[in-house]
């Protein structure tokens, strides 16, 4: 009885093992995968308005990244300079995901392209040539709308799955880096010449260069940095992005702790409302009634907050000033027709321009 157990048992775990073995020598049983990490930084090239992001599998293929403000390609070389690059007969691209979820760009390309939709395929045209799948070059290139752009600058992660052979490969890009990569990348460089020396002598002419930042952050002041040092100018220009970075941590610093700051008043409010209505007391009712006013005086405050914010324009401003003047003596100038919107409700009625 015992023998009959012990050899029952032994076959059982042969065919145990021999299973594991199977699946565990089964090319095709899932996914490759790279993850290429923050620590792989963006190569800049101001001049062409390129960034590129290559990394390694570890087998003798490069991937490379890159973006141009206008699209995102991918492709493969057999070198780390990506002047080699690879060649397939049957190259797909099966899936681009970021943060987790598949592109919407990628799914109309998908939807889009001819014969089927299941993935894009070598050879297959796509509408407009959004996308585009060339095996003799290796390459991926997908045209930018301003939607995928602004994942790509808000995202964390960046999965571009590719299959140039019988299994598939996952690339894992973390791209929490792309949005300041993108301000380096745009980040305007203005030369300023020294003066010519009035003695017309030959000493050297030091050409200066500022890193500035976007419109948005004017406050913020240019650094000036030597035009010949290109250690200089990514010091720079690495400096205004951290103060970039600052401002706009500060900003979202203070516009969450205004939300949690009407979130507490309005819990506040609903607490006082439910005491009004079990107690009846009629202090309890005035004091809901005057946080009311209170909560509708800021709504409307900062609601002419962000009409003002909108009328930012700078001509804008001068032009409702200018004709405001007039609007205040009862009077109106067809230039300010433009603008009849802001004037007083008797000007509009009265208004004869077109």
């Amino acid at each position: 009885m015992f023998k009959r157990f012990f050899v029952c048992f032994i076959v059982l775990l042969s065919v145990f093992i021999n299973t594991s073995t199977a699946n565990s020598n089964n090319p095709f049983a899932k996914n490759k995968s790279v993850n290429i990490g923050k620590d792989v930084s963006w190569n800049i090239d101001k001049e062409s308005v390129l960034a590129t992001k290559s990394s390694s599998d570890g087998n003798g293929s490069y991937y490379h990244l890159q973006f141009n403000n206008k699209r995102l390609k991918l492709f493969v070389s057999s070198d780390a300079q990506g002047k080699i690059p690879k060649s397939f007969s049957q190259l797909e691209i099966r899936n681009v995901r970021i943060d987790g979820k598949q592109s919407s760009l990628f799914k109309w390309c998908l939807n889009n392209q001819q014969r089927h939709s299941r993935f894009l395929q070598q050879g297959l045209p796509v509408k407009n040539n959004v996308c585009e799948v060339d095996g003799d070059t290796a390459s991926f290139v997908m045209q930018l709308n301003r939607d995928t752009l602004a994942a790509l600058k808000g995202g964390k992660r960046l999965s571009i799955v590719v299959k140039p052979f019988r299994t598939p490969l996952d690339l894992n890009y973390d791209i929490s880096d792309f949005d300041d990569m993108f301000l380096a990348l745009n980040a305007k460089s203005v030369p300023v010449v020294a003066a010519q020396p009035a003695n017309n002598s030959v000493a050297a002419i030091n050409k200066k260069c500022w890193a500035g930042p976007p419109a948005k952050y004017k406050n913020i002041k240019s650094v000036e940095y030597d035009c010949g040092d290109a250690s200089a100018k990514i010091d720079a220009e690495t400096w205004v992005i951290n103060l970039v970075n600052k401002q706009r941590a500060r900003e979202q610093k203070v516009a969450a702790e205004q939300a949690k700051a009407l979130a507490e008043k309005d819990k506040e409010r609903q607490r006082l409302r439910v005491l009004a209505e079990d107690k009846k007391q009629k202090q309890l009712a005035e004091k809901l009634k005057l946080e009311e006013a209170i909560l509708l005086e800021e709504a409307a405050i900062a609601a002419s907050a962000a009409k003002q914010s909108q009328l930012g324009d700078e001509i804008t401003q001068k032009m409702l000033k200018l004709c405001d003047k007039y609007w205040s003596k009862g009077e109106h100038r067809c230039y300010c027709q433009k603008y009849i919107e802001h004037a007083p409700s008797s000007i509009q009625a009265s208004s004869s321009c077109k």
